[in-house]
C-alpha cells in the first residue's frame, strides 16, 4: 500500500473513534462528514476482511495440532445495531437485513458456497434470526449493541457442530437456502478494534488487533506475524495459566514474579508464532522484518516493557526458532510445533 493511500486509509478509520453518533443537520458540513464516515466504515470493513482471512488461514492450517477444535464456516457476521450511525452503516455496507455477512474467508466453506459480504442472514437451521434468544444474563459482559450478534454467532457455531449448517441468506431481495459443511479449526476468533494505539491482545478466545497497528503492517505476512503471536497465547491458555498463578497485570505486574511469568508467556508465544505462520503458508521471516522496523521506529512503549524482550532480542529468538524449525523439517508440508505437542507447565 502506497504511503499516501495508507495515510488516507488510517485517517478515515480514525474518524470512527472520535465522531459522535448524533443526528446531523442537512448542511454541506454534515454531508461531508457523512461521506467521510462512509469511507471510514468501508476502510474498516477492508481491515475486518483482511483480519478474518488471516485468522481463518492460521486456525484452519494448524487444526491438526490443536487439542481442541471447533467447527468453522469461514464467515464473519456483523449487526446493524453495533454501529452508532445506522443509516450511514446501512448505506456503506448494503445491509438488507439486521444481521449480514461482513467477510468471507478465501477457501472456506462459505467461500465454496459463494456467499459474499453484504448477504443478509435470515435463518440458521430453520430458526429465523429474529427468533434467536438473546440471553442478557449470559451476555452481560457484552455491550448491549453486541449482544444480539453474540447470540447469533453462538447459534451459528452450534449449528455446525453436527457436520452441516443450513442458512437462509438474502441477496438482491431474494432468499436462498445454502447448506454448508464446516471445517474443524483451532478455537479462536479475530477482530479489528478501532483505536489510535498500536497494540494487540488475546483474552483466551478472541485475538484483537488495533486498527492503527493493522494499518502499520506492510503486508499480510506481517499481519499474520502479529495475529499468530496472539493466537499462540490463546492456544497455550496463557490467560488461564497466569490467572491461576495470580499474576498482577496492573502497574505492579511490571516487577517481580508477575513480570517474569508474563515475560515467559510472551517468549512462548513468540516461539510458537513462527510455526503457526509457516503451517499457514506465511513467511515466518516477516516476524523479523516487522519487529526490526517497529523496534527501530518505536523502541519504547508496551512492546519494550519489562514483560517483553526488547526488539533485538526478540529478533534473535525468531531467528533461532526458524532455524530450529528448518532443521526439524516438515511432515506432509506441515511443521509440528513442539509447544503444542508437549505439556507446558
Amino acid at each position: 500500500m502506497r504511503p499516501m493511500v495508507r495515510s488516507l486509509y488510517f485517517l478515515s478509520i480514525a474518524t470512527l473513534a472520535v465522531q459522535p453518533a448524533s443526528a446531523r443537520a442537512e448542511s454541506p458540513e454534515s454531508q461531508a462528514m457523512d461521506a467521510q464516515t462512509v469511507l471510514a466504515l468501508k476502510s474498516l470493513q477492508l481491515l475486518d476482511q483482511r483480519m478474518h482471512a488471516t485468522g481463518y488461514r492460521l486456525v484452519s492450517a494448524n487444526a491438526e495440532f490443536c487439542k481442541e477444535t471447533v467447527p468453522h464456516l469461514g464467515v464473519l457476521l456483523h449487526d446493524i445495531e453495533q454501529y452508532g450511525d445506522q443509516a450511514t452503516a446501512r448505506f456503506a455496507f448494503g445491509f438488507t437485513s439486521p444481521i449480514a455477512i461482513n467477510a468471507v474467508a478465501p477457501d472456506s466453506p462459505a467461500a465454496i458456497a459463494e456467499l459474499a459480504a453484504g448477504d443478509g442472514l435470515k435463518a440458521i437451521d430453520g430458526i429465523a434470526v429474529q427468533d434467536i434468544t438473546v440471553d442478557t444474563e449470559k451476555l452481560a459482559k457484552e455491550k448491549p449493541e453486541y449482544r444480539r450478534i453474540a447470540a447469533v454467532k453462538a447459534t451459528l457455531m452450534e449449528a455446525g457442530a453436527d457436520g452441516q449448517a443450513e442458512l437462509v441468506v438474502q441477496r438482491g431481495g431474494i432468499n436462498q437456502m445454502v447448506t454448508l459443511a464446516p471445517v474443524e479449526t483451532c478455537p479462536s476468533q479475530f477482530q479489528i478494534r478501532v483505536s489510535s494505539k498500536r497494540d494487540a491482545s488475546a483474552d483466551g478466545k478472541m485475538v484483537s488487533i488495533s486498527s492503527t497497528l493493522a494499518e502499520y503492517v506492510l503486508d499480510d505476512d506481517e499481519l499474520a506475524a502479529i495475529a499468530a503471536h496472539e493466537l499462540a497465547h490463546n492456544l497455550l491458555k496463557h490467560r488461564e495459566r497466569l490467572n491461576a498463578q495470580k499474576v498482577n497485570r496492573g502497574f505492579f505486574g511490571q516487577f517481580g514474579k508477575s513480570a517474569g511469568r508474563i515475560k515467559a508467556a510472551e517468549i512462548e508465544a513468540d516461539r510458537l508464532s513462527v510455526w503457526l505462520m509457516a503451517n499457514a503458508g506465511y513467511d515466518p521471516q516477516a516476524a523479523i522484518r516487522f519487529w526490526t522496523r517497529y523496534g527501530k521506529q518505536h523502541g519504547k512503549g508496551i512492546f519494550s516493557a519489562s514483560t517483553h524482550y526488547r526488539w533485538k532480542k526478540r529478533v534473535r529468538l525468531f531467528e533461532e526458532e526458524i532455524a530450529k524449525m528448518q532443521e526439524v523439517g516438515s511432515v506432509a508440508g506441515k511443521y509440528v510445533p513442539p509447544l503444542l505437542t508437549t505439556s507446558v507447565p
